[in-house]
């Protein structure tokens, strides 16, 4: 907890000096905690940031970048307010913690198993290494998913280990530390232009949905009216996605330093038709999620999808958004 407070104050502390921040000190500063400002599941939330929607929506909203399970401790002590990814907080609140996910960002996912030059099957990943985010994150769910569909045993047949965010898995990839990865874009396109396998798109295994936002249940009593702002706020930034192609292109290429049109091109398309319209995702995939975050932590619990999900906001900050 005392890093989650280091982080928050770095930020602030950042924010505040560099004119980042558009609002006054003496506005409460609203924390938004990602693994990574680059990647398509956090762009709208980056776009939603840069571009000046949190702002004009009355939020001074701020991303925080930290590991995937410092976010969920972060949210679950209230040191951070919001979180802005996904399996692990349906893993938090069907452990009973005090959490709700309150908007989908994405209808799909946008992860690849990715593996080394000589490994051309999933198959072939028996008795190899194989890199994730965390224990019980999305990559380490998705992973033993794919492992069970092509027949494999996850406990036996391949070393899980826990490597961070999807750069940190590239670069373990790269270095030849671990076999196999999932890899959100750019590192895909990255990796597939340099001589890597793009097994598959997880999409081919299960659809799911993929980032959006999670609260402390305390701050949904507390602040309902500010979750419908931020969301409106995502839901605009989405769009914009969808529709300032060149802008975004742009983006590619000065934030995250993609120099190569075709990859900025190939990302562009990959990413476009996932992210939600309305921040709700179907009945099907919440279940899909909330199957494989069980089967990955092999618990069994009581809990139902109201124990998890609360889309009340993203309707209200969807009805308020089509009045304007």
């Amino acid at each position: 907890m005392k890093r989650i407070r280091q982080l928050v104050f770095l930020a602030t502390a950042f924010a505040l000096t560099s004119g980042v921040t558009p609002f006054s000190f003496a506005q409460q500063l609203v924390t938004l905690g990602l693994t990574t400002r680059n990647g398509t599941t956090s762009l709208p939330f980056v776009i939603a940031e840069e571009k000046g929607f949190f702002k004009s929506e009355g939020v001074n909203a701020l991303v925080v970048i930290m590991q995937n399970a410092v976010v969920v401790n972060g949210v679950v002590t209230r040191n951070v307010d919001y979180g802005g990814t996904f399996s692990n907080f349906v893993g938090a609140a069907l452990s009973g913690l005090p959490v709700r996910i309150v908007m989908a960002a994405m209808d799909g996912s946008d992860h690849y198993l990715v593996t080394g030059p000589k490994i051309k099957r999933v198959e072939d990943l028996k008795g190899k290494k194989f890199g994730i985010s965390s224990f019980g994150g999305t990559p380490h769910s998705e992973g033993i998913m794919i492992l069970r569909k092509y027949g494999m045993n996850p406990d036996k047949d391949v070393t899980f280990l826990q490597i961070g965010g999807s750069s940190s898995r590239y670069a373990a990839l790269e270095s030849g530390s671990v076999d196999a990865v999932m890899l959100v874009p750019p590192f895909n396109n990255f990796a597939t232009k340099r001589g890597f396998n793009q097994l598959l798109s997880f999409n081919e295994i299960m659809n799911i949905p993929l980032g959006g936002l999670a609260v402390h249940t305390q701050r949904i009593k507390e602040k309902p009216d500010e979750i419908i702002k931020m969301i409106k706020a995502v839901l605009r930034a989405t769009d914009y996605i969808r529709t300032r192609k060149s802008d975004i292109l742009s983006f590619l290429e000065s934030k995250w330093g993609i120099k190569e049109a075709d990859i900025r091109e190939s990302i562009y398309r990959e990413m476009v038709d996932l992210y939600s319209r309305d921040g709700i995702s179907s009945d099907e995939t919440m279940k899909n999620v909330v199957q494989l975050v069980r089967e990955t932590r092999k618990s069994k619990d009581d809990k139902s999808m109201e124990d998890i999900f609360d889309w009340s906001f993203a309707k209200k900050a969807l009805a308020e958004l089509k009045l304007k």
